[in-house]
């Protein structure tokens, strides 16, 4: 039985696929995106990070920038994971809200309502 397991499990794999997600930032208006996109890619567990779409820059200060993240979750939990990857983005200077739009292509809500972290 050990070996049929330790056969199964190969040290070369890993253990689960990478998750694409797309996420909104709510930016300061002054906010840099090429070192903040490189900022997100140096963190634990993101894979890659690219810009979705044009910046949006609003009259009010704010800046919006629709961005996709391919990254490893730790868990079976990607929402968790995101979430968590979320947060380490919004303490990243000019993050000032963070939107989860999508997770593997699928529109992602909790209650009806969208994660906003």
């Amino acid at each position: 039985m050990k070996k049929l397991l330790s056969e199964q499990q190969d040290p070369y794999r890993l253990n689960r696929g990478l998750v694409k997600s797309t996420l909104r930032f709510a930016m300061d208006e002054n906010a840099h995106v090429p070192d903040t996109l490189t900022r997100i890619r140096v963190l634990e567990g993101v894979a890659v990070v690219g810009q979705g779409e044009r910046v949006e820059r609003k009259k009010r200060g704010r800046t919006f920038l629709d961005v996709y993240i391919k990254f490893l979750p730790e868990s079976s939990e990607v929402v968790k994971d995101l979430v968590e990857i979320s947060k380490k983005i919004k303490k990243l200077p000019g993050i000032q809200l963070i939107k989860i739009l999508t997770i593997d292509g699928r529109e992602v809500m909790v209650k009806g309502k969208p994660i906003l972290v």
